[in-house]
């Protein structure tokens, strides 16, 4: 079979014509899904286990956490104090496998606070394979300034 004879057969973005590339995408969407449910539930902890040990998050507002307890920490008092009661959408654009172990990916973002109004934004994410888990290396979520009124 042809790399183009796989490509038509599945439509999902195949770097290379490596089926690794779709199982992998699946897990990276499914570990994205998992932590938005986290998020979500505003469980810091949980939020925080889909970060490599010694990842790096740069936060929207300009913090930077290193290391998953740093993150959890950080989640927590966003969660209880910052944006508590808020709900994130993220949408991927792309995912784009870097290496075996290594992926890219850009996210959109929305996030609703608890009066209803929305904060817009997106997110560049490295993923790192660890034991056969994908797991977020450096994320960097940034928010988009409001819209000027008309």
């Amino acid at each position: 079979m042809t790399g183009e004879d796989r490509n038509r057969l599945f439509p999902e973005k195949i770097l290379e014509g490596d089926f690794m590339a779709i199982s992998d995408e699946r897990a990276i969407r499914s570990e994205l899904e998992s932590f938005i449910q986290a998020w979500n539930a505003g469980d810091a902890s949980r939020a925080a286990a889909f970060f490599a040990p010694d990842a790096v998050r740069v936060g929207a507002f300009g913090d930077i956490q290193h290391g998953r307890e740093a993150i959890q920490e950080a989640m927590d008092m966003l969660f209880q104090h910052t944006m508590r009661g808020a709900r994130i959408r993220m949408q991927p654009e792309h995912i784009r496998m870097l290496s075996p172990e290594i992926a890219l990916s850009g996210e959109e973002v929305e996030i609703t606070l608890s009066d209803g109004s929305a904060l817009k934004g997106y997110s560049i994410t490295v993923w790192k394979k660890v034991e056969e888990r994908w797991l977020m290396l450096e994320a960097h979520p940034k928010l988009f300034p409001p819209s000027p009124a008309r």
